[in-house]
Formats: structure tokens, C-alpha cells, sequence
């Protein structure tokens, strides 16, 4: 991650109960940044955290465009491009990605990103609460209907980068096979040095063979359980700006 911090933090308003974002679209961005150049989409954006932050480190991102199926998060995201002043740049969509997007095109992305659920439904305890269950479990999209997606509006020469759970790399090279898209490159990321890997990012694009890229991994925490440097330059562009809403 490479990261130049704006003395203005980003604001960003999510629901103060339900969905809360992770580190994960943080891990994504960094990882992603490199390679957002043109248009970038984002299926399940959320309240809009990962295009805020690319936003910030890729300056060669012309526009975001975020789709939500969940209309209250959907009004978090356009909310949050809007109070950061970058509604033009950024634009939120209440939509079901599988089907047709009137302004999501096909072919037509360079970069296309999704930090998504990875729990299969009926796995592991449900959560009561609604949103966090959406977050957390494939309630509204299984990563094969993700992949389908992402590969209709990927642009011919162009990238999809998601984070997952470590364990489930298998489902997405297998995905990723399915829809004609190799893995460019990989990185495993670990809580500390001496854990095995929680996460892992991988970057794809369309084509067959080649072995990956396996980049140097990630260890999220020092030993004093701060975030690393990687990771908290990041986080520095939206930490005293980060806020909650009733919701």
C-alpha cells in the first residue's frame, strides 16, 4: 500500500447498529490502488468505504461507481460521497448487480472490486439482525453469481481484486476458471507473524495459465497489537473522521 495522507480525513457515516465495515475494504484498497486507473466499479459497496479510500489512492481513478442491493446503505454511500465533496467522482446505485444496472454497462471498467460475504447460507450461526447477516453470509449473491458479475462489466483488458476468507481459495480460483479469468496476483494476509492466514487478496483477470504473483504477506498487527504501517497509513484517511448514525 502506498499511501500520501490528505490533511482533510475522509467522513464516513455507516449504521450505528447493523452492518459495520472491517479492515477488509482497508486490506482492498491498498491492494487494488495500483492497479484503479478509469473507471472502477464496486459490487456491494456498502456505505461506499472501499471507493472512498481509492478514491484517495489512485489518483488516476476518473470515476467509482458503487452498487448496493440494501437501500439504507445505499443512502449511507451517496451520503458519504456527497458530505466529502465527491459526488461527481463517485456515484452510488440501489441495484441488484446479477441482473441489468441501467448505468453499469458491460465491458466497460477497468478495475472492479468486492469485498463480499463469505459465509454460505445455513452455515454457522445466523445473526438476528438483518444487515449483519447480508454482511456476513451469502444472503443476496453466492461468489459464483459475484464472478459472473464482475466478468459482464470488466473491461477486455481490465482487473477484478477481491478479499476473502484464506480458507476459501479454492472457491475462488474455481470461480475464477469457470468464468475464463487466471490469478495475476495473490497475497496472503495473517493476523500477526507465526498465524496461519485469515485472509487472503487475489487480483484477476480474464485468461488461462501462468502461475501467480505471490507478493510478501501481510501481518496485520505488530507486537504491541497496533495495526503495521501498511495498514495504518490507510486507515489514517478516515480515522478522526469516521462517525456512525442512528440506523
Amino acid at each position: 500500500m502506498n499511501c500520501d495522507a490528505d490533511p482533510v480525513p475522509l467522513v464516513i457515516r455507516q449504521p450505528e447498529r447493523g452492518y459495520r465495515f472491517s479492515v477488509d475494504p482497508v486490506l482492498l484498497a491498498g491492494f487494488a490502488a495500483p492497479h484503479c486507473r478509469g473507471d472502477v466499479l464496486d459490487l456491494g459497496t456498502g456505505c461506499g468505504v472501499l471507493l472512498l479510500l481509492l478514491s484517495r489512492l489512485a489518483a488516476t481513478m476518473r470515476l467509482g461507481v458503487g452498487v448496493e442491493i440494501q437501500e439504507s446503505l445505499c443512502a449511507f454511500a451517496e451520503g458519504n460521497f456527497r458530505e466529502n465533496g465527491l459526488d461527481r467522482r463517485l456515484l452510488a446505485v440501489n441495484a441488484d448487480f446479477r441482473g441489468e444496472v441501467s448505468v453499469v454497462p458491460a465491458a466497460a471498467f477497468g478495475l472492479v472490486v468486492a469485498n463480499p460475504p463469505f459465509g454460505a447460507v445455513g452455515r454457522g450461526r445466523p445473526n438476528p439482525h438483518p444487515g449483519k447477516e447480508a454482511a456476513r453470509h451469502e444472503v443476496y449473491c453466492t461468489l459464483s453469481e459475484l464472478f459472473s458479475a464482475a466478468v459482464r462489466r470488466l473491461a477486455p483488458v481490465g482487473h477484478f481484486a477481491l478479499v476473502y476468507p484464506h480458507d476459501r481459495l479454492s472457491d475462488i480460483l474455481s470461480c475464477a476458471r469457470r468464468e475464463g479469468m487466471r490469478s495475476v496476483t495473490l497475497r496472503r494476509v495473517h493476523a500477526r507473524k507465526g498465524a496461519t492466514p485469515s485472509r487472503v487478496l487475489v487480483l484477476m483477470s480474464r485468461g488461462e495459465g501462468e502461475v501467480p504473483i505471490e507478493m510478501p504477506p501481510l501481518f496485520l498487527h505488530e507486537g504491541d497489537g497496533k495495526y503495521c504501517p501498511e495498514v495504518e497509513s490507510v486507515c489514517r484517511l478516515f480515522r478522526s473522521g469516521s462517525q456512525s448514525a442512528t440506523g
